[in-house]
């Protein structure tokens, strides 16, 4: 084992899954954060049948919970663990229009999406730059480069999460400090967002990205303290037609990928 070790929320499937199986990889402890016990367990068996002699620490915490990042931040503390790498990944999204969509849904969206990604950043990242040292991935969208109707919601916490993110990277480097800051910014990728969204059979979803391969990039892009991570030819395109077309139109090319998939 390296000694260090790596907090993933959001870790029990997903891109949080895969980027847990990336530290594992290189040995890193790795403490997954996640709402059911049970989901985090078969994770850890996963993760520990691969890779043989991780430690694998399982935290069931709801980060729907406006108590639950200074709880988290608590429990690392009484175990006595650094945070050497901080990942947020945890998030969810519903889709609908915002006069039909359910309001507390939404407001769980904004605490998980945006809330509590503050929170554990603002909690975390004091200790790495009293260390000078750290890294820390918050995981956006291609959303966030893009109004996005019928997820107005979503995709308005991704947009929080980038400006956030540059932000605080330009605020780091300011104070000189080590301490990198990553925002990965993936397209549409197979993972239970769909689900959860209820957008299952939406032209989005059926042209999804790899979780792997999405993941393994942002994972390249934290270790080499990138500022951005774009990972897939599809994400460095939305990025690049934000650049240059109005909102407007960005928001019916938006609006497009929600549709009903051709069969």
């Amino acid at each position: 084992m390296n000694n260090q070790t790596a907090l993933i929320t959001g870790a029990s499937s997903g891109i949080g899954f895969e980027l847990a199986r990336c530290f594992a990889r290189d040995e890193y402890r790795v403490m997954l954060v996640a709402r059911h016990l049970d989901e985090l367990q078969e994770a850890a068996r996963l993760l520990q049948q691969e890779f043989w002699g991780v430690e694998v620490l399982l935290l069931p915490f709801d980060l729907s919970r406006p108590e639950t990042a200074e709880q988290l931040y608590a429990e690392t503390s009484r175990r006595g663990l650094q945070i050497d790498a901080l990942v947020n990944d945890a998030g969810f999204g519903e889709t609908g229009y915002f006069t039909d969509t359910d309001m507390q849904t939404e407001l769980n969206i904004i605490q998980v999406n945006a809330t509590s990604l503050v929170h554990l950043t603002k909690l975390y990242l004091r200790d790495m730059v009293r260390r000078n040292e750290g890294r820390i991935l918050q995981v956006g969208s291609v959303a966030s480069f893009a109004p996005s109707p019928c997820q107005a919601v979503y995709a308005a916490t991704k947009a929080f999460v980038l400006s956030f993110t540059e932000a605080v990277q330009h605020e780091l480097k300011q104070q000189k400090s080590a301490v990198t800051m990553t925002i990965l910014c993936p397209p549409p990728t197979d993972t239970n967002f769909f689900h959860v969204a209820h957008a299952e059979n939406t032209r989005a979803a059926s042209h999804a990205a790899s979780a792997r391969a999405v993941a393994e990039e942002g994972y390249d892009a934290l270790m080499d303290g990138a500022a951005r991570s774009l990972p897939t030819l599809g994400a460095k395109v939305n990025f690049f037609s934000s650049l240059l077309l109005p909102d407007s139109m960005l928001a019916t090319l938006m609006n497009t990928q929600l549709h009903a998939a051709e069969k």
